[in-house]
């Protein structure tokens, strides 16, 4: 702790001595487009950030590709320079009004050796994102993929592109696999942070990041890396060859690409105290504070059978069935208790991944000014994960019957005794063993192309992509409820004096092995192998786009030329799910005793996932203008002004036509000082999942009529879902001054009112908005003797938010090599969400929860001194609340402290190897910190942290070699 201080306390201090002011940077962010472009100043330009061009000449420049860019020596940006970045269809010299962040991919595995996604997600702009190593697979969520979300919006709300083109989703929720991208190709990353449908279509309402590739890359390079964490496990391989050669006298272009990437799974906690102590968030039985943050939470039950109720209420089974007075813990409530002999409940870690990847692209030219292309791309990823132990508590206890027969003649007497017939067993049926799940997807994809530049104005492109991914997922060693009740109600057969499950003795449940449940391991596997199956579902989702597009000078005006860019565009997206047929049977309680009446009329036999039919398919028309013109140049009030307007026209099958439209400006008072601003209306059509996904059964206990009431119902997708829309609004300004040559700063506000955003209520929100009056609500509750809910996907809910983001850049000469010293900060002031009928709620600061802290950002130092290269970065999440809707004296204290991470890269480039051949070793979070302790929310979840804010896994070592030939 005091080693972390120390660290972060020196690197703040160089970042505050520099310019800079203190503000974070992932390595090689820089801003976008434009920002230098218009620099006549050559000492401010030659540390200038890197436009996009810069970072792809340095990387080519490099060698490998892996050394940071040096802002000393990017390629100069005249004003006439024209150049296409994301976040606008127009290719020119002007400066565009829209935000963007451009990362080079030599700095990003700097920052994360294990993958780009992993670095990109360090950014504070993204949050909420799904990482491979802590995401198990799942139909929406993907076969452990990598899922990029801006803002805090989901995945779904941010347009992730492949060179400015769409790619096939890797699940129902419609976002495509980033880990699946050609890697050790891509040059650089442009991230756009604001609303840009107008230019990209729907999707894009956080933003656009769109991967870029090295398409000219010409030789052989290769990658090998491996790591390891501090304590041993998560082990990781990864192996990449790249390939890029001229043919035909420079007329043909060819590009292969081959990777192989191996993450190992970390099955539970291990070594890592915080993490194993099982930290919890109960009710206080005494009522103040009225939640308890607490270590050792267990289960009101035991992992070989604890009787609850009635006159031998308890009493336990120990390994053996041999019966003992159960141990209460502390704090005990209806449900869980701290210490004492309950069960904790625990669940996998990380997930495991393998993928393996390959990419071709041949570019011809036709003729002067014309080329085409083709590319194809094919990829295979598979992940397995440890979801969790079943557990028969409360509500879905065992019934045991008086002539169970494995009941122990202690408990038979003692039963009889008092007069009783039954009794009910809670139970963690640790003996079991974890369900689990093993996922794979296959994704192809091919594209063809043109590129036409017709003459030194105009020019036109266009494409064709097709695109499918095959993904199934196997939940095994998965609980079949009804066979698991007919098990556990065994009896002796009068006629053969042998031990069979009572169903069979009427014709029902051919094959049934009757279980023992008292005392842990007293299952037979027959028994196991009997109640427990798999849950199969195989999701086939493919894409077609194909689009064009033209682009050129419209007529000159006195401050430069007025440009155009416009197309067309077609997409169909479709989907169809299978699975297996226990998944989709109707549980039914006939022969079977104690079967709890939640699962009765459930349709879904398994104790997870119970996949449901899907299929659907939509398809899109799209035609865009923008436009953009320079209104003053080199005047007594402005050095520049331009404007700059967008709108498309969208019609969806499923929901008619639409309007996204974009307004914006530049204005450049003088040479070092630009200001930008943009307003937007952008959408987002309902994806297949949310239009399209079957019913899915549940249950459980809502608050209902005053009173906690059992209820059964169904999930299900609408296709009736109307499209989201959000009002964006960004402004900010870049100040490059040229009395601090290399230094660069940028500042942007952005406001996003999202409204009509497609949810599903909860159980309880369900009753709650009815009560409030909201008909949508009530429409989906029924009562005829038993609570029925039927919850639909709807557009519900209004987001708002809004904060600020802070970029800044020095670079400067020191001791014979080079310094740069980066910075990028955000600020969250709001994050709001809004029911009908219901006061707002405010998440900004949430780390629970939502995971949003209020400040985040990274501050970085690279110094490169041929033939060393070291860069030491922070990383910062900022203080926050465990819930911010806890009123005062909901917990002892609701603060989250801030959490520091160190990482450290040095790279050796081999003398005499002309910077081609390189050594490189990282360790990530260098002082082992570990998480605070934010045990998930709602009340009474098992995860200590917050997975997808924090790191998990603590140290760990990563070293590799590459080279180029």
């Amino acid at each position: 702790m005091k080693q972390a201080l120390l660290a972060s306390s020196a690197l703040m201090a160089i970042l505050v001595a520099a310019p800079s002011v203190a503000q974070d940077a992932t390595p090689g962010s820089v801003t976008g487009r434009g920002d230098c472009a218009s620099s006549t100043n050559n000492s401010a330009e030659k540390d200038c950030p890197a436009t996009p061009e810069d970072v792809v000449a340095a990387q080519q420049s490099g060698g490998t590709g892996a050394s940071t860019a040096d802002p000393g020596t990017g390629a100069a940006q005249d004003e006439g320079a024209e150049i296409l970045v994301t976040g606008t269809r127009l290719r020119s010299g002007f400066a565009s009004p829209t935000p963007v962040t451009v990362s080079s991919t030599a700095d990003l595995r700097a920052a994360a050796p294990t993958s780009l996604t992993d670095a990109l997600t360090q950014l504070p702009q993204f949050r909420n994102s799904s990482r491979s190593s802590t995401a198990g697979p799942s139909a929406v969520r993907g076969n452990g993929a990598a899922f990029l979300s801006l803002r805090g919006l989901e995945s779904q709300r941010t347009l992730t592109l492949l060179d400015g083109r769409r790619v096939v989703a890797a699940s129902a929720a419609g976002s495509p696999d980033v880990n699946l991208f050609p890697q050790d190709l891509i040059s650089r990353v442009e991230v756009v942070t604001g609303g840009a449908s107008a230019a990209y279509g729907s999707d894009a309402v956080a933003g656009v990041v769109n991967f870029i590739l090295d398409k000219d890359f010409t030789g052989l390079r290769a990658r090998v890396q491996a790591g390891v964490s501090d304590l041993g496990d998560g082990p990781s391989q990864q192996a990449a060859l790249t390939f890029g050669s001229s043919l035909f006298n420079d007329s043909a272009h060819l590009l292969l690409s081959a990777e192989y990437r191996r993450t190992g799974e970390i099955h539970a906690p291990g070594q890592r105290p915080w993490a194993d102590a099982a930290y919890a968030i109960i009710v206080n039985p005494t009522g103040s504070p009225a939640r308890l943050i607490a270590p050792s939470v267990a289960s009101n039950a035991s992992f070989g059978g604890l009787i609850v109720g009635g006159p031998l209420n308890n009493t336990q089974f120990l390994p053996g069935g041999v019966s003992a007075p159960f141990q209460l813990g502390t704090a005990v409530t209806a449900t869980t208790m701290i210490g004492g002999d309950g069960a904790p409940t625990q669940f996998g870690f990380t997930a495991g991944l393998e993928s393996y990847n390959i990419f071709g692209r041949l570019t011809g030219e036709l003729t002067s000014g014309l080329s085409v292309f083709a590319e194809g791309s094919a990829a295979r990823s598979t992940s397995s994960y440890d979801l969790a132990r079943p557990s028969q508590t409360s509500g879905t206890a065992y019934t045991i019957f008086n002539d169970n027969a494995f009941l122990p003649n202690d408990i038979r007497t003692r039963l009889a005794a008092a007069g009783a017939t039954s009794f009910r067993l809670a139970r963690v049926n640790r003996d079991f063993g974890y369900a689990r799940v093993d996922g794979r997807s296959d994704t192809w994809r091919v594209t063809a192309g043109f590129e036409w530049k017709i003459d030194g104005n105009w020019e036109a492109e266009g494409y064709y992509a097709h695109g499918s991914n095959e993904y199934r997922v196997e939940t095994y060693n998965n609980t079949i409820y009804r066979r698991l009740f007919a098990a556990a109600d065994a009896v002796v057969n009068p006629t053969t004096n042998q031990i069979v499950c009572r169903s069979t003795l009427q014709g029902l449940d051919p094959g049934c092995v009757p279980i023992n449940l008292f005392g842990e391991g007293s299952p037979s596997q027959a028994a196991l192998s009997w109640i427990n199956g798999s849950a199969v579902q195989l999701l086939k989702l493919k894409q077609d786009v194909a689009a064009l597009t033209v682009r050129g000078g419209l007529f000159d005006v006195p401050a430069g030329r007025v440009q155009l860019a416009a197309g067309v565009e077609y997409r169909r997206e479709s989907a169809n799910q299978t699975s297996d047929e226990l998944s989709q049977t109707v549980i039914s309680a006939a022969g079977v005793r104690g079967l709890p009446a939640s699962f009765v009329g459930q349709r879904g036999s398994f104790y997870l996932s119970n996949p449901q039919p899907l299929a659907g398919s939509y398809d899109v028309k799209e035609g865009f203008v923008e436009l953009e013109a320079p209104l003053l140049k080199d005047s007594p009030i402005a050095h520049s002004l331009t404007v700059n307007g967008a709108i498309r026209a969208i019609d969806y099958s499923t929901v008619g036509t639409l309007t996204a439209w974009k307004v914006g400006g530049s204005y450049e008072p003088f040479e070092s000082l630009r200001f930008r601003a943009t307003r937007s209306r952008d959408i987002r059509a309902a994806n297949v999942s949310e239009l399209f996904t079957g019913p899915v059964s549940i249950q459980g206990t809502v608050l209902y009529n005053n009173a906690s009431t059992a209820f059964i119902g169904r999930r299900s997708g609408n296709p009736n879902l109307q499209p989201e829309r959000a009002d964006t609004i960004t402004a900010g300004a870049i100040f490059r001054p040229t009395f601090i040559p290399g230094f660069n700063l940028s500042v942007d506000y952005y406001d996003i009112k999202l409204s009509g955003a497609i949810a599903q209520l909860t159980p309880q929100q369900t009753i709650d908005q009815c009560n409030s009056g909201f008909a949508p609500a009530c429409a989906q509750i029924t009562n005829p003797g038993q609570l029925t809910l039927q919850i639909p996907t709807l557009n519900l809910s209004s987001i708002k938010t809004r904060g600020v983001d802070l970029e800044a850049l020095y670079g400067f000469d020191l001791g014979g090599g080079n310094v740069r010293l980066r910075t990028i900060l955000t600020y969250l002031d709001k994050y709001e969400t809004t029911l009908p009928g219901t006061a707002p709620i405010d998440r900004a600061g949430d780390i629970g929860t939502q995971g949003t802290p209020r400040w985040s950002g990274t501050f970085s130092i690279n110094y490169v001194a041929q033939p060393f290269d070291l860069f030491v970065q922070q990383r910062y999440i900022g203080s926050g609340k465990i819930d911010t809707t806890a009123a005062p004296g909901t917990f002892a204290s609701n603060h989250v402290e801030p959490v520091w991470y160190t990482d450290v890269t040095a790279r050796f480039n081999i003398p005499g190897a002309g910077g081609n051949a390189q050594f490189f070793a990282t360790v990530n979070n260098l002082f082992d910190r570990t998480p605070p302790i934010v045990p998930t929310i709602p009340y009474g979840g098992y995860r200590s942290t917050n997975f997808a804010l924090y790191d998990v896994i603590g140290r760990y070592f990563t070293a590799g070699f590459q080279a180029k030939f």
